[in-house]
């Protein structure tokens, strides 16, 4: 797959900055401005404070790519499709293509998952796209042993507790956030797209806002104990059940970035899924986008 040559504004000073994303530290270093222009939503999360960093990534749009090694697959997801290549010492390659199946990011990590380059292509817009999912895609490969979670959900605040709902696009997880929001009392938006699940030490899942949200900038860096999650299906009448343990798996699976192309990857996110259904119930919601639907949730949940 041909990735094309580099528009990139050459002589530019470099800025390196750090941010925590549910915990997790990590550093960007790109040409001077383009982290506010690319990457606005991060600006919540960024922190001064010293510490240790789980991996680092440096923006280069400079680089090629040199499809040594493996090609793994090509991998459509909801927001995006990756062209993955393995190299002989595990190290990764990865393409991001749009909606248009174009290249518009180019991710390229060492073996240890520690260091990362990114190159971006294509107008700003497209830019900012490839940039976030090769973002995203090294978030998850980092923090997934730390039984770490980049979910799919949007997700509610309530008395201090975090109610997720899950389901595939178009099912009515943010209409049914929205209809918490309006309807029941002290109900905040905490993130509507991408929010990361990850379990405490003391085995207690927690959920935490993200710079990644969807269509609607929800960016807040909070988090708080999960107290319930439902998968939201359209349906004519309101009702809602409990799921067995083989179900609730499938359904917390297929709601959170598995980068199935890795094995280790994927075995500690399943790892990570058993923990939280040791805590947890998955109820699956079959609902009107109406006020007594999400009533019945508040009630159940």
């Amino acid at each position: 797959m041909l990735f094309g040559k580099s528009r990139a504004i050459q002589h530019k000073k470099m800025q390196t900055r750090s941010y925590i994303v549910a915990g997790h530290r990590f550093s960007i270093g790109m040409a001077e401005g383009e982290i506010e222009t690319l990457l606005p939503s991060l600006e919540p999360f960024e922190t001064a404070s010293a510490g240790e960093e789980l991996f680092g990534i440096t923006v280069d749009n400079n680089i090629q790519p040199s499809w040594r090694g493996e090609r793994v697959g090509r991998f459509p997801c909801p927001s995006a499709t990756f062209e993955v290549y393995r190299q002989n010492n595990g190290a990764y390659q990865i393409l991001v293509l749009d909606d248009s199946n174009i290249p518009c990011a180019f991710l390229q990590s060492d073996a240890g998952y520690r260091n990362f380059t990114i190159a971006t292509r294509g107008s700003m817009k497209s830019r900012a796209f490839g940039l976030n999912n090769a973002l995203m895609v090294a978030y998850t490969l980092c923090t997934a042993p730390y039984r770490t979670l980049l979910m799919h959900s949007s997700v509610i605040e309530n008395g201090g507790k975090a109610y997720m709902f899950l389901g595939a696009s178009g099912q009515g997880k943010s209409t049914h956030s929205d209809l918490w929001v309006k309807h029941i009392d002290g109900s905040t938006l905490i993130n509507d797209d991408n929010p990361v699940l990850r379990i405490a030490d003391d085995g207690t899942p927690y959920i935490y806002g993200s710079p990644w949200s969807g269509k609607r900038p929800i960016y807040r860096h909070v988090h708080y104990p999960i107290a319930g999650m439902a998968a939201i299906e359209q349906e004519k009448e309101n009702r809602i059940h409990k799921e067995p343990i083989p179900i609730a798996f499938g359904i917390l699976l297929s709601s959170c970035s598995t980068l199935k192309f890795d094995k280790k990857v994927h075995m500690n996110i399943c790892g990570t899924i058993t923990g939280v259904l040791e805590r947890l119930a998955v109820h699956t919601l079959y609902c009107r986008p109406d006020k007594e639907a999400a009533e019945l949730s508040h009630n159940t949940l």
